[in-house]
């Protein structure tokens, strides 16, 4: 005789198996749905947001369930960029140049001051003077410089004398190297006394600074 040996589940496990079975497939079902509707939602043109820009400093947002949105942009401003720095290019010299050109000049005779009355009146034996260091380019600043020089030696008089043999507005030694008209003449003795500073000096100014220094020209 065989016996035949049968297993029977328990009718509470195997409900209970039934219940966990049927909400899992319950879950898994409403998960596929959810994220079917998901992808359905990024996808709708209903959901889409319409941007109207103007122009301005503002945009605004309408979306088409109805709420706004008003979006606000900061303002820029714009530097220049600075200008590059200029290339300074070196510039060779040549020897010796700088020495010669760099040298301040001396005060020399200009140091010594003397009254400058302004221009003499016309017709004046200081005024045929003064057109004639004009003349020679001398400047008025020179008339100034003789017409001290020449009241210190003879006050202007054309007949002025010294006991040295010297005569005359420029108290030339002796004054008859002046020529012809010396004893009388202012004009000889005036264009004798410049020339005579143009050789000798250069120029009233240096004659007068000789005159400061020596008492004499």
């Amino acid at each position: 005789m065989q016996m035949s040996s049968r297993t029977s589940t328990n009718p509470v496990v195997r409900t209970g198996l039934q219940v966990t079975a049927f909400a899992v497939a319950v879950a898994f079902v409403g998960l596929f749905a959810l994220s079917a509707h998901s992808v359905g939602a990024n996808a709708s043109e209903a959901y889409a947001p319409t941007v109207d820009a103007s122009v301005g400093g503002q945009q605004s947002l309408s979306v088409a369930a109805g709420g706004g949105l008003a979006v606000s942009r900061d303002g820029y401003t714009v530097t220049a960029a600075p200008a590059p720095e200029p290339v300074v290019v070196p510039v060779s010299v040549a020897a010796g140049s700088a020495a010669s050109t760099s040298a301040a000049p001396s005060a020399g005779c200009e140091a010594n001051v003397v009254p400058t009355p302004g221009p003499p009146a016309p017709g004046t034996l200081q005024d045929i003077a003064y057109q004639a260091v004009m003349g020679y380019g001398w400047g008025e600043q020179n008339y100034y410089y003789l017409l001290a020089l020449w009241n210190r030696e003879s006050g202007w008089n054309p007949t002025a004398s010294n006991p040295s043999g010297a005569y005359g507005i420029p108290q030339a030694l002796p004054g008859s190297k002046m020529g012809p008209g010396w004893e009388s003449d202012p004009n000889v003795q005036i264009n004798w006394g410049l020339q005579y500073i143009a050789g000798s000096y250069g120029t009233p100014c240096e004659a007068w600074a000789s005159s400061e220094n020596r008492g004499w020209y």
